[in-house]
């Protein structure tokens, strides 16, 4: 029979709480950069004006949001937005994205959401914001982006927000990267 002297069974609380120290930071890592993400959509609607809606509620619908990225949207649900408050709609499926669509006014696609199929064209009135987003494509009205040195940064595509019919203030235009012709 083999004895476990008090050295090994600290190393095995040690090690052992060093495994579960290093899940927890990870996790915190991801709710933290899913939570700033959602801060940045939200601080968005500060700068972004849509001169078409009427009504006492701001449909802002995400695609695909799942876990900690849920959570953080959670904690918009009814907050105020120029004299109106926001509503958060989940769109978890694709067979109801055509339909939702016509009551969003901003739709956020999260990487959680990013393997769904967004249709080819939206309405005008909706602004889509996206994680990630393929530089190319022309339907993405900001795209929120790591940068190599794991910032992140907003690109905005001024045909895409004046096709959503949104008036961006000329703060958060200074602030923004230009999406570039073909791509970022």
């Amino acid at each position: 029979m083999v004895q476990v002297t008090w050295a090994s069974k600290l190393m095995l609380r040690w090690g052992l709480g060093l495994i579960l120290s290093v899940h927890c930071l990870v996790a915190s890592a991801q709710a933290s950069e899913a939570g700033l993400r959602v801060a940045f959509v939200y601080n968005f609607l500060k700068f972004i004006e849509w001169p078409a809606l009427q009504g006492s509620q701001f449909s802002l619908c995400a695609l695909g949001a799942q876990d900690v990225t849920r959570q953080s949207l959670a904690q918009l649900d009814n907050k105020p937005y120029q004299q109106r408050r926001i509503k958060v709609v989940y769109i978890d499926s694709l067979d109801v994205v055509a339909q939702q669509l016509t009551t969003c006014q901003l739709l956020y696609v999260p990487n959680t959401g990013a393997d769904l199929q967004l249709p080819q064209s939206f309405p005008s009135g909706v602004l889509l914001v996206v994680d990630e987003a393929d530089p190319n494509d022309a339907r993405v009205g900001i795209s929120l982006q790591r940068t190599a040195d794991n910032r992140i940064e907003f690109v905005m595509n001024e045909q895409a927000i004046q096709h959503a019919g949104v008036k961006v203030s000329s703060q958060l235009l200074k602030l923004a990267k230009k999406r570039k012709e073909g791509g970022s």
